[in-house]
């Protein structure tokens, strides 16, 4: 299936049910990307958003249709129509839109592949790719937990695979047939959060020209997938706690009790420990969420994995760029397993991809590991790191660039904070007595800071 849409949050969602349901989805954000991607692969349904249909989408249809006539097409207007050979349906834009969506897709072209088939191939794009000790237990205690019904919090650092979790448990789970619905959290200002989750009535506020239905409808008996959770804004964490503990709510400016049948899943990178010392985050919003906790592992604490991800990345790279096959060498596979990888998976694919659109011949010696290797060879300041570092472990080197690095930190949280250092304590997620200690360690005078607020 190809979606296309300039809204990126539309096409992820659609995707996420899409691929729940067990097909394969592939994404475009303009009809020339699209008619691109027509050309290269065979697809069997076409879905094109309303964006796209108000903008150029008759021209661009009728030119898919003529160039791909066994293309079953779904376009969302007013009202949405599926057309196939000439034969058009109704799939009006109503609370129903996901489902029915679904719906469409399984009888024009057929059911996808059963996700129970194969659970720990449900998350398709290499975040839970590996053999390693870690990935195991990993996607056991996920295949566990997805049977269940219980609220499991995701927590990890960033780039290690969060999302592709979340997929997974649903795809393995009894709701698999229902949609996966993904919202997240930090993005969104805290009054368009609140529409987005709960949903509003016509006239709640300015600008509130029709009824709204939000994510835990659209979610129904699916799963809702909140990520980057601690970045949930204190004055609706109340409203949340309370969907939590009696699975009701009320659209923004409606007075009608709903149900959230939904199951929650969310995610974070947060320090939870810290959050809840400074007030940040709710403790019992907390406890409630943390019903099942998984860890997901770093990938420096999976270097095994390296070898598997890295021709994974490869080949769907040089896919996606319509670039010949890369062949890693020893020396690649030598950077690779000597850098700390703070990004993560994420990191590791942002690099290889660049490796693939940059690279000309078949040989992949060394990748370009972009502004965190920069970072790590420089101290405050531009000024180089002592000659002594680079003669040392690598334990002794990393510890070291990491205490440089949390240094310029705290400076520089301090400046953005003119000084103050309860509001700078609070930014950084950690109490102000914790806060004090390290910058004194660090022989960082807030009073530097202040001078030039009042300067």
């Amino acid at each position: 299936i190809l979606i296309i849409s300039h809204s990126r949050q539309w096409i992820e969602t659609l995707r996420d049910a899409l691929e729940a349901r067990g097909y394969e989805v592939f994404a475009a954000y303009s009809p020339h990307e699209a008619l691109k991607r027509l050309d290269e692969k065979v697809f069997h349904l076409l879905i094109a958003g309303e964006d796209i249909v108000a903008e150029k989408g008759q021209k661009f249809l009728r030119s898919a249709e003529n160039r791909f006539p066994s293309l079953a097409t779904i376009r969302l207007d007013s009202p949405a129509t599926a057309r196939r050979g000439g034969t058009a349906k109704t799939a009006g834009l109503t609370a129903q839109v996901l489902r029915r969506l679904l719906e469409q897709a399984e009888a024009l072209i057929g059911p996808g592949a059963p996700a129970s088939a194969a659970p720990e191939l449900a998350a398709p794009r290499g975040g839970l790719l590996g053999e390693s000790a870690a990935i195991h237990k990993l996607r056991r205690s996920l295949l566990e937990v997805a049977r269940t019904d219980a609220t499991v919090l995701l927590k990890g650092e960033t780039g290690t695979g969060k999302k592709l979790a979340a997929r997974l448990l649903h795809a393995a789970s009894p709701r698999a047939s229902a949609p996966l619905v993904t919202v997240n959290c930090g993005a969104l200002a805290p009054t368009l959060l609140e529409s987005e989750l709960f949903g509003h009535e016509k006239g709640a506020f300015t600008g509130a020209h029709q009824q709204k239905l939000g994510k835990f409808e659209f979610a129904a008996s699916g799963t809702l997938f909140l990520d980057e959770i601690g970045e949930f804004p204190p004055e609706l964490q109340t409203r949340m706690l309370r969907v939590l503990d009696d699975r009701e709510f009320e659209r923004v400016g409606g007075n009608r009790t709903l149900e959230a049948k939904c199951r929650i899943i969310a995610a974070s990178h947060l320090d939870f420990e810290a959050a809840l010392s400074t007030g940040r985050f709710r403790e019992d919003l907390f406890y409630r969420l943390n019903v099942i906790a998984i860890d997901l592992p770093p990938l420096r604490e999976r270097r095994e994995d390296l070898p598997l991800l890295v021709e994974h990345f490869l080949k769907e790279k040089a896919e996606r760029h319509r670039k010949p096959p890369l062949r890693p060498t020893p020396e690649l596979f030598r950077q690779l397993m000597d850098h700390s990888w703070p990004g993560n998976v994420r990191e590791l694919e942002n690099s290889l991809e660049r490796a693939v659109v940059l690279n000309s011949g078949p040989l992949l010696n060394r990748v370009d590991l972009g502004r965190v290797e920069e970072v790590a060879l420089s101290a405050p300041g531009g000024k180089p790191l002592p000659e002594e570092i680079f003669s040392q472990p690598l334990k002794a080197f990393r510890d070291h660039v990491l205490e440089i690095q949390e240094g310029e930190y705290f400076h520089r949280l301090l400046g953005r904070h003119a000084g103050h250092i309860s509001r700078a304590a609070q930014a950084a997620g950690i109490d102000r007595k914790t806060f004090y200690r390290k910058i004194r360690s660090y022989g960082i005078d807030p009073g530097r800071y202040k001078k030039t607020r009042r300067g």
